[in-house]
């Protein structure tokens, strides 16, 4: 069996620059209501997206995977 990836989620600015944590930890952190969340260009819809793209043959040996919290600015 092998070992799925730490998550460094990359924040917006203004706020520190990342944060990493171990997978499961993750769900706490990506509130999927308050901005678009993308890993190496995929878009991210939920927590369970973020497991299947994890699981993927080609982040089984990296060290974490990276998510980019694009935060989304209201107004008008």
């Amino acid at each position: 069996m092998f070992r799925l990836p730490k998550v460094k989620i990359k924040l917006p600015s203004g706020k520190p620059n990342e944060y990493i944590c171990e997978l499961a930890q993750a769900r706490d952190y990506l509130n999927f209501n308050e901005g678009v969340f993308m890993v190496e260009g995929q878009g991210l819809q939920s927590y369970e997206d973020l497991i299947r793209i994890a699981s993927q043959e080609k982040y089984r040996d990296k060290e974490y995977i990276v998510v980019e919290w694009l935060q989304i600015v209201g107004g008008g």
